[in-house]
């Protein structure tokens, strides 16, 4: 009988085992997400969330308390909380939701004394029926520190005089049948030892099918078998083609470099196309043979899951020799890049020079810096929809640098959590950026900032940068010794870190409908080196939650104006410190929206429908006054009709623009 025959049988058998023995309960253990009601973050994610927490699991294990001392493997962990299994069968359990066959695992084992990792391993069981074994490797986690900071750059060597970071990973595994909805799964130590298995979460969700070779409309296609050569060699020779790679994994030796517009890279889907680049990054010769380059236009990469060999951020410590992103190059004009799961990349994607660039319903995790910075020139280009975990750079960046600016990039509907080093949203230079509707959750250190710390173009003075409506919990950190409390230096950072340090001016940048909770330290940093701040907008803050203060300034220059701040659990009882004479921070609500134009900006109705007009190529959103959005259309030329709606009072935006008026329904 063939393994494939034996493996359906093994499929149906556990299916139906599981359909005799089906425990339904009458409540979930998923966790909801706040910010899913008003899309912000990627609420429109295909998994569902199952943490190792009191009252969100059951386990005989034992539950780490929560604690902000970096010391602490839990420190690192989503709400700082997670369950150790030690001893032989030990388990944590949920019930899961909805049926799902793509599990994914967040953990953390020991690292070995020469930082090449240990191994352990779990079982995963369906209502106590052992369905597989899981291997947990952490290889490719565990960064570490010299603690006098004497190179900034992590590596994966432990010594008594370094301290760790990144001491979590994941894996996801297709599993080969369904867990069905109401049905008990649990995570089980299969090993005789006492070392700590420690898991964060699992999530569970419905892989998509398979997208086949046959299934592509078009005409001029190619597909990939190990029989046509290296992986790299046969993608170089078809520029210009549709590329088709099969279910599998495929090892590459070398970069990959697509040559020709118009090409297009496709595999059978995150889950079921891999492509692993094997060449060492211990050796001089080969450490940057990873990841996907191109610089031509039109290309697109759909379907795919990236990894390597590489379990580190640059070769020898030393940031000449970098180890390879994911993805990499300018991507020309019009690309698109969507269905990627990229990780254990120095960068997941570092992109320069692109215009007109989507990367969309991605997943960066697990690298050793950035998640995806559009740098160097990027314009016009989008980042959506996608998800950033446990990256120890900037998740979210455009940084202008060497010369060239990135101008109108956006940032939007992502969620990043468990970022280790720097933010998980940065803007550095440049004119006309944005990031909106995003959620950050855990970052060790600040949440979300714009610092003039890195040479390049200087912020515009033409039009605004803006961040707005973007949630932070637990951002920021309060200063101490380095791996235990503040950044890699020992500084405190606060949840929005706003610092025009050394390069440049930080100049004409808005930031409105903010919601930090619970700020490890101060909510909002403000502050200055040598150069200054001008024309900084804050609007509509809500700050819930703090150990120190709501706004701390630390010796800002300059000018700014800010309206609707509202302070609740300040940690000192004091919403500010004292604002040094050297900066002007006035309120002024004329800046809560650009002024309307009535002449351009109307809501009327017609044959019993709202209509806006001078919708000037934006969005247009509709919100009740609980802030929950009932509607929001394409990109509008001029005129908008929307929906019939309750009688009510509503907020009616254009988001493109920033413009908004109330107007009551049903009139």
């Amino acid at each position: 009988m063939s393994n494939t025959v034996i493996k359906s049988l093994k499929a149906i058998s556990w299916i139906f085992i599981l359909s005799l023995l089906t425990v339904f309960e009458t409540f979930s253990q998923s966790v909801s997400f706040p910010d899913d009601e008003q899309e912000r973050g990627y609420y429109d994610r295909s998994y569902k969330r199952y943490e190792a927490e009191p009252g969100k699991c059951v386990t005989n294990g034992t539950l780490l308390e929560p604690t902000f001392v970096q010391t602490e493997l839990q420190s690192e962990a989503s709400n700082q909380i997670a369950v150790q299994l030690v001893a032989k069968d030990s388990y944590v359990q949920w019930t899961n939701e909805e049926a799902a066959d793509g599990l994914t695992v967040r953990f953390s084992i020991p690292d070995s004394t020469d930082g090449s990792g240990t191994k352990g391993a779990i079982n995963l069981y369906v209502n106590n029926i052992f369905v597989q074994t899981i291997t947990l490797d952490s290889y490719w986690a565990w960064q570490y520190f010299l603690k006098n900071m004497s190179n900034s750059y992590p590596d994966n060597t432990p010594a008594d005089n370094k301290f760790p970071r990144m001491r979590f990973d994941e894996l996801h595994i297709k599993l080969d049948a369904e867990i069905p909805a109401g049905t008990l799964f649990k995570l089980v130590k299969a090993d005789d030892n006492d070392t700590p298995y420690t898991i964060d979460f699992v999530e569970l969700e419905k892989v998509p099918p398979l997208v086949s070779y046959e299934s592509l409309t078009d005409t001029n296609k190619v597909e990939y078998t190990p029989d046509k050569g290296q992986l790299n060699s046969f993608i170089a020779s078809n520029g210009g083609k549709t590329i088709y790679i099969p279910e599998g994994q495929y090892e590459s030796n070398s970069r990959i470099t697509i040559s020709g517009d118009g090409t297009k890279l496709i595999g059978a889907g995150m889950w079921y196309t891999e492509i692993y680049f094997t060449a060492s990054s211990d050796d001089r010769n080969t450490y940057d043979r990873r990841g996907i380059e191109t610089y031509n236009n039109n290309i697109v990469i759909d379907g795919l899951y990236l990894n390597t060999i590489n379990n580190k951020r640059y070769y020898n410590n030393n940031d000449q020799y970098q180890v390879g992103k994911g993805l990499m190059g300018s991507f020309g004009s019009q690309s698109v890049i969507k269905n990627v799961w990229a990780e254990h990349f120095e960068c997941g994607a570092w992109i320069e020079g692109c215009d007109d660039l989507n990367i969309s319903n991605c997943r960066f995790r697990n690298n050793y810096a950035d998640g995806t910075n559009l740098a160097y020139g990027c314009t016009n280009s989008t980042v959506e929809h996608c998800s950033f975990r446990n990256n120890g750079d900037d998740d979210m960046a455009t940084w202008s640098r060497s010369g060239r600016s990135c101008d109108n990039n956006i940032f939007r509907y992502n969620t990043a959590e468990n970022n280790w080093r720097a933010s998980s949203l940065g803007f550095f230079g440049g004119k006309q950026n944005q990031a909106y509707n995003c959620v950050i959750i855990d970052p060790m250190e600040a949440g979300f900032r714009v610092t003039c710390d890195f040479a390049g173009v200087p912020f515009s003075t033409d039009g605004y940068s803006e961040f707005h409506d973007i949630s932070v919990y637990k951002g920021g950190v309060k200063s101490g010794t380095p791996g235990v409390s503040g950044d890699l230096w020992g500084n405190q950072q606060g949840a929005l870190h706003i610092n025009s340090s050394t390069q440049y001016d930080l100049q004409n940048f808005k930031i409105y409908r903010i919601d930090l909770y619970d700020s490890k330290n101060d909510a909002i940093f403000i502050g200055s080196g040598s150069m200054s701040i001008y024309d900084l907008v804050l609007n509509d803050i809500t700050i819930n939650g703090t150990q120190r203060y709501g706004i701390y300034f630390s010796t800002p220059k300059g000018n700014g104006t800010y309206c609707d701040i509202k302070y609740n659990e300040i940690g000192t009882g004091t919403n500010t410190n004292a604002l040094p004479s050297a900066f002007s921070f006035v309120e002024d609500c004329s800046t809560a929206f650009y002024p309307l134009d009535v002449d351009n900006f109307k809501v009327f109705s017609m044959d019993g429908k709202l209509v806006v007009s001078g919708c000037d190529n934006s969005s247009v959103s509709v919100y009740d006054i609980l802030g929950k959005k009932n509607y929001q259309s394409g990109i509008i030329s001029d005129k908008a009709t929307i929906p019939d709606l309750p009688s009510g009072v509503y907020i009616i935006r254009l988001d493109n623009l920033n413009k908004a008026t109330k107007i009551i329904s049903g009139f």
